[in-house]
């Protein structure tokens, strides 16, 4: 039987041992060589899309070049004309700010992504044939059982098998600044990206 992608849609809301069945892999064993090959070749690589670097200049260019950015400009410049000072100097203000912290928002998820990009040269620790391996993250396959220990940086999403007092910094992905604590249940309904605590997320 092939591995079927439409059943694992919501990982969260099943248990573990669903969830195994039907990534058709072994806890204590993990994956075997045939698996991995033919999901590798099903899947591909475990890395995101590759995208050309963006200078930080591009990006306050983009800034300055959005519709309400021009929309406010024009605004100045018909002030300026009408010698509407203190208008043309509110509305330049405005600017500015909605400037800086479209700029400082898109920064961050600019870098962010490319950090994420840059993960592909970490490895991890995945049971394979009974055996445990260290493997770059590039070479993860859907089904890999993954080992991980404190300060280890998750390589790829994960349903979680067996927790034991996990907690994980997710405030890259959801701003939340505190450590998440992370369990192994399964969690009932389609819940919001930051309460499906069964789950790890890359990087």
């Amino acid at each position: 039987m092939s591995l079927n992608t439409e059943l694992i849609s919501n990982p969260w809301s099943i248990s573990v041992s669903d969830t195994l069945e039907r990534m058709q892999v072994s806890q204590d064993k993990g994956l075997d060589s045939k698996d991995i090959t033919e999901r590798r070749s099903k899947f591909g690589a475990n890395h995101l899309k590759q995208t050309k670097k963006k200078s930080t200049w591009l990006i306050l260019v983009a800034q300055l070049k959005s519709l309400i950015v021009i929309l406010l400009g024009s605004a100045a410049i018909i002030s300026l004309f009408f010698h509407e000072w203190m208008d043309a100097g509110a509305i330049a203000i405005v600017i500015i700010i909605n400037t800086t912290i479209g700029f400082v928002m898109e920064l961050r998820a600019v870098r962010s992504m490319e950090s994420l990009q840059s993960m592909d040269r970490i490895t991890s620790r995945v049971r394979r044939a009974g055996q445990v391996e260290e493997i770059s993250a590039r070479e993860l396959v859907p089904g890999d059982i993954v080992i991980l220990e404190g300060g280890d940086v998750v390589s790829a999403d994960m349903r979680l098998a067996y927790v034991a007092k996990l907690q994980v910094d997710e405030s890259i992905l959801t701003g939340e600044s505190m450590p998440v604590t992370k369990q192994a249940d399964s969690i009932d309904g389609d819940v919001l990206l930051a309460d499906r605590i069964n789950m790890l997320f890359k990087g």
